[in-house]
């Protein structure tokens, strides 16, 4: 076969490859994600209103797969050394990706970043590794392109797919240097480095892929790379990961942006994005819904053995959840949890006008912290239909912000902006912020009590004015006093009869607490032992303002502070 009778058998299997996966999502030929008919149905809209500025041109879609075939190879499994043919959902991918293009100027395309979202095992790693390679060594000579991971081990998989699918078609053409310290393919007079930190200096990245992205604990890496990319007109940034446990962080803050720009509520036109993940209604256990978080259902992904995997870790809470985070791409927010998140998210977070709670009767929660921990106050406001919604605010020292925004991978300055948090100067947390709070808090709303545990409370009431130890008495963090108020919160949120009012932080927090339970039976909120970037401060405080809400009548109250410093 001539090399011209190849690209045009290439080209016709591909726009067929790309009409074949269009009709299956729109057509309902296999089972999709409303998040995958989102994204087909954007492209539908997109070629029948236009997007100004740009035109869908299908031979540039093409010229990517047409690289890859006849350049690369299968890096692994029983397909190693034949040309790298790619599934219908990679081509349709690629074919969106690539082929959107400036009107004026056809070199320029349309999309310069990429959201991939899959679950394990459907060839990402490959997929994206071609897609590098034809950036690094297809497009443009001379160029330096990366994979940034948050250490290089972790980037080992893509990079050695990348290298290994090029160097078994060019041979000794290409150079790999591949070490523990220095990860690096070299071909003509480009380049793909590994990096877990910032580019040198002097180099600007054409490309960049940002590996398992769920895995970063902020966005220091890829602004680095993407703050390069002004010059290049051309310069591509994907983002490719799998679910993870971690609310709040980078990658779930971007997941939750791409989906509305799917759903059409958020527009970002030159954003590409793919999710493949299970619907909110659908059940783990339903064996026809697994093949919307894996559209290589069949091809890389063989159904006994998946089934077979599941079996295995149904028998363990632990299992599970790590099965439907990387088999199923589901957000799980925690592989040890307390609070059913779902229901959380879906049922606790009605809001109200703050400002129509001034003079509202409140009831207070109060807790505060060592240095890497926040301090945490929550008001509890009862309405009259047994409901309940509550406003907390947090402190940490300034000093911490970066620090605890890595280590718990949170997006700290967002929520420090929205006025969830306050930073106050200095290494430690300024107690005056705190009491500036709470006496704006007692001048606005009507509260009665307020429940404080007896960490640092001495150091408080030395600053507070005399109405403080009037109405804070002390709250035991005791499992005999925690287990029935943890108890009553539980059924509370369940019940959708709780609101944190759509703080975000809260929301995190929920997600981090684990309940320790002794030999009585009794349970006690705590931090998970295995993940030191957990805080459940806002959840403890959260507790304390409803049990206080309910138990108003001071009939369970244990002392006030006054009493309390006495005793000391």
């Amino acid at each position: 076969m001539t090399r011209e009778d190849l690209v045009r058998k290439l080209t016709n299997d591909y726009t067929a490859a790309y009409q074949r996966y269009r009709s299956s999502v729109l057509y309902g030929a296999r089972a999709v994600s409303l998040a995958e008919k989102a994204k087909v149905q954007r492209q539908e809209s997109d070629l029948k209103e236009g997007v100004p500025g740009f035109r869908f041109d299908m031979d540039a879609g093409l010229r990517p797969l047409l690289w890859i075939a006849i350049n690369l190879a299968f890096p692994k499994g029983g397909k190693r050394g034949q040309p790298m043919m790619l599934s219908d959902w990679q081509a349709w991918d690629t074919i969106v990706l690539f082929g959107w293009v400036k009107k004026d100027n056809p070199k320029v395309r349309r999309f310069t970043d990429a959201f991939i979202e899959v679950a394990r095992k459907n060839g990402k790693s490959t997929y994206v590794g071609a897609l590098l390679d034809y950036l690094a060594f297809g497009e443009v000579d001379g160029v330096s392109c990366y994979i940034g991971a948050t250490s290089l081990d972790q980037a080992g998989e893509t990079f050695r797919r990348a290298a290994d699918s090029l160097k078994l078609r060019k041979g000794d053409k290409v150079i790999v240097s591949d070490s523990k310290n220095n990860k690096q393919i070299k071909y003509r007079n480009s380049e793909i480095t590994a990096i877990a930190a910032e580019p040198k200096d002097g180099k600007l990245s054409y490309a960049a892929v940002i590996d398992e992205y769920h895995q970063h604990k902020d966005n220091s890496l890829l602004n680095s790379i993407a703050s390069g990319n002004i010059s290049e007109q051309q310069a591509m940034l994907i983002r490719i990961t799998t679910a993870g446990v971690s609310l709040g962080g980078v990658c779930h803050e971007e997941y939750k942006k791409c989906k509305r720009v799917l759903s059409g509520e958020l527009e970002i036109p030159r954003y590409f994005i793919a999710i493949y993940e299970l619907d909110e209604k659908d059940s783990v256990d339903d064996p026809s819904v697994w093949p919307k978080a894996n559209p290589n259902w069949g091809v890389s992904i063989d159904p006994e053995t998946f089934e077979s995997h599941y079996e295995y870790a149904r028998a363990s809470e632990d299992d599970i959840i790590d099965f439907k985070t990387k088999n199923l791409n589901m957000w799980c927010h925690s592989l040890h949890k307390w609070a059913n998140m779902p229901i959380w998210m879906e049922r606790c977070r009605w809001q109200v006008d703050e400002s129509e709670l001034e003079g509202s009767m409140a009831y207070g929660g109060l807790d505060l912290s060592s240095v890497s921990d926040f301090t945490a106050f929550t008001l509890d406001f009862p309405l009259e239909d047994e409901r309940h919604v509550q406003l907390t605010h947090f402190w940490i020292a300034e000093s911490m912000v970066t620090a605890i925004s890595r280590q718990c991978r949170i997006p700290l300055r967002k929520w420090i902006e929205m006025g969830w948090v306050t930073a106050t100067p200095g290494d430690v947390i300024d107690y005056d912020y705190v009491c500036e709070y709470l006496t704006w808090a007692y001048s606005t709303y009507q509260i009665h009590y307020i429940a404080a545990d007896r960490w640092r409370i001495e150091e408080l009431v030395k600053l507070m004015p005399p109405w403080f130890t009037d109405v804070a008495y002390e709250f035991s963090q005791g499992m005999k006093t925690m287990s029935p108020t943890i108890t009553d919160f539980e059924r509370a949120y369940l019940e959708g009869k709780v609101s944190d009012n759509g703080n975000e932080v809260v929301d995190w927090m929920m997600s981090c607490a684990e309940t320790f339970q002794d030999s009585s039976g009794n349970v006690k909120l705590v931090k998970p032992k295995k993940r030191t970037e957990a805080r459940i401060d806002g959840v403890i405080t959260s507790v304390m303002a409803l049990s206080n809400a309910k138990t108003n009548d001071m009939a369970a109250f244990s002392g006030s502070v006054e009493d309390m410093l006495t005793a000391w």
